[in-house]
């Protein structure tokens, strides 16, 4: 992530296209999951129990007016009365049974315990959740920031505009750190990412719905390609999946002696992002974050003046629903693949609490461990697309 940020701080340009774009995180690779930080408060129930055994009785059938019992119902009725009481706190048929449903340790996940804070600088004011770390650079001309977890695994990234060279000869006569030969926003993504990651593979893309929105904000250049990625990366040995949202706006050959002067320029780019298996559980925090963005009252003056404008900048990154669109287009199957991989990486194993109906994270051999019992289940296929609200730790 320092590569990445050094690169893309260095290479800010000094003029820029004016754009009402705004946010994008920078190219980080979270992947160091969470799973070994402090315990913090427990975890809400929100679902209503449910009663999972009900009481049958039956009379024995009378055979004669008398009432009389024959020697069969007798001995029958003596064997079951002499039946040892099975009690509801057995053990396994494998007799395994080490931990008892009451001496379950459940430590709730980050996201579902965030406390939020306020954070201001001179051009805009977010809401972030307490302990994470802002970094911003540039002006009413060029803004570009970052919010991010203390060890940079979940945050988010904006930049209003980048540039790429359409010519890699010209690259760094033109001052840019990269260049784009087919001028799309798949090719922006791996080659901003290429030198930083140890992969990054883009799992699926869709074209989002508020491209005419996006269009409006870059009224002066037509657009050559907007869309939302869903990618999974590695990075120093870590796993990460994120969401990665850009528009790439037509521009001019500029030929002179042979060589190309012309420019891309990418606007509104956004990128959001957490460790594998985690983007789901985190994706609602993310959204919040990104819906507190807001220019302060001396941006709006400077870009004004910039812009020779009397009407205010507007951000796309308020707008969550490419986000959203992009994960959801996602394949599904690929997830469960994906998710199901990291846990066994992790050595953890995914239960469902029927008390509760939440899901959780438990080391592997949890349920052998419990025992008989019906409270915790193993999840179905599809269960693993929905994210998880915290941990089940091994009792010392």
């Amino acid at each position: 992530m320092k590569k990445v940020l050094s690169i893309i701080f260095a290479s800010l340009m000094v003029s820029a296209l004016i754009s009402g774009c705004k946010n994008t995180p920078p190219e980080q690779n979270p992947g160091r999951s969470d799973d070994d930080q402090s315990s913090v408060s427990s975890v809400t129930q929100d679902s209503e129990k449910t009663d999972d055994s009900q009481a049958q009785s039956s009379d024995a059938p009378n055979g004669d007016d008398s009432g009389a019992e024959s020697s069969e119902e007798k001995e029958s009725s003596a064997a079951q009365d002499s039946e040892p009481e099975v009690s509801s706190d057995v053990s396994s048929a494998s007799g395994n049974k080490t931990v008892d449903i009451s001496d379950v340790n459940v430590r709730p996940a980050d996201w579902t315990v965030v406390e939020w804070e306020n954070y201001s600088n001179q051009y805009f004011t977010l809401t972030i959740p307490k302990g994470w770390q802002v970094q911003w650079q540039g002006d009413a001309n060029r803004l570009e920031w970052m919010a991010t977890a203390p060890d940079l695994t979940v945050g988010m990234y904006n930049i209003d505009h980048d540039y790429a060279s359409k010519d890699a000869s010209m690259m760094q006569a033109l001052g840019m750190n990269m260049s784009l030969q087919d001028g799309t926003v798949e090719e922006y993504f791996k080659t901003k990412f290429a030198a930083s990651t140890e992969y990054f593979n883009i799992q699926n893309s869709c074209v989002p719905a508020n491209k005419e929105f996006i269009q409006s904000l870059i009224p002066k250049y037509p657009m050559r390609d907007y869309q939302t990625i869903y990618a999974t990366f590695k990075d120093d040995n870590v796993e990460g999946e994120g969401i990665y949202s850009a528009a790439v706006m037509e521009s001019r050959d500029v030929v002179i002696r042979g060589a190309n002067y012309g420019t891309w320029s990418i606007n509104c780019v956004i990128s959001q992002w957490a460790p594998q298996g985690q983007f789901v559980s985190w994706s609602p925090v993310l959204a919040e974050l990104a819906t507190s963005f807001k220019y302060t009252d001396y941006y709006i003056q400077e870009w004004r003046a910039i812009a020779q404008s009397i009407g205010e900048p507007t951000s796309s990154v308020n707008d969550t629903d490419p986000v959203l669109e992009a994960f959801e287009e996602r394949n599904k199957s690929d997830t469960i693949i994906q998710e199901k991989r990291s846990d066994m990486i992790g050595e953890y194993e995914r239960v469902y609490d029927n008390e509760s109906g939440n899901i959780y994270r438990a080391y592997n051999g949890f349920l052998d461990d419990i025992g008989d019992q019906s409270r915790y289940t193993a999840i179905t296929d599809n269960q693993y697309t929905q994210g998880y609200v915290g941990w089940i730790d091994k009792l010392e």
